[in-house]
């Protein structure tokens, strides 16, 4: 269907793309782990509160804080690209953000083989309360005290603002 005369066509033809998928010799071969979460810095906690944070962000699923090997700290959300394939490609290659293209696989995680990835990973807020009594057991105790102090006041405030609700009972089940 045609422009007669000019061989232009005036329907819009489909471009079949090629199927991409990876060589089993590819390094990043059924992993697509840096497509899978982000990890954003943080400071190292110093005060109460910025503790009170790392607790707060560990009560959330999917999330979890690491210490890498040269003392950063980091909040990392498991979260999957919205542009990663079924194959484990990039469904945006050539249009990939720079921190995409700046990545090195020599230095996933994966391929880390000297010792694990990270100097400390807490993914509940039970084991980073258990690292902090231990490896900083004078912050750990400052931390409880103000935790105490703050939880006994605020809740008694809140709690004031609150009405009780009477339960229907339950029916037994026939």
């Amino acid at each position: 269907m045609g422009d007669e005369g000019t061989g232009e066509s005036t329907t819009h033809e489909r471009e079949l793309l090629p199927i991409l998928e990876k060589a089993p010799d590819h390094p990043c071969f059924e992993c697509a782990l840096c497509c899978r979460y982000i990890a954003i810095e943080i400071d190292a906690p110093t005060t109460n509160r910025e503790y009170d944070y790392l607790v707060w962000y560990l009560y959330h699923p999917g999330v979890s804080v690491f210490v890498d090997w040269d003392g950063a700290w980091f909040v990392r959300f498991e979260t999957r690209c919205h542009h990663l394939t079924t194959q484990g490609l990039c469904g945006v290659y050539e249009q990939r953000p720079a921190i995409c293209q700046e990545f090195d696989w020599k230095d996933c995680e994966r391929h880390v083989t000297d010792g694990p990835p990270d100097k400390w990973l807490f993914e509940s807020a039970d084991q980073f309360l258990t690292w902090f009594a231990k490896q900083r057991p004078k912050s750990y105790r400052r931390f409880q005290a103000w935790n105490r102090k703050r939880t006994r006041t605020k809740t008694s405030r809140e709690l004031r603002r609150l009405k009780p609700v009477a339960l229907a009972p339950r029916v037994a089940a026939r």
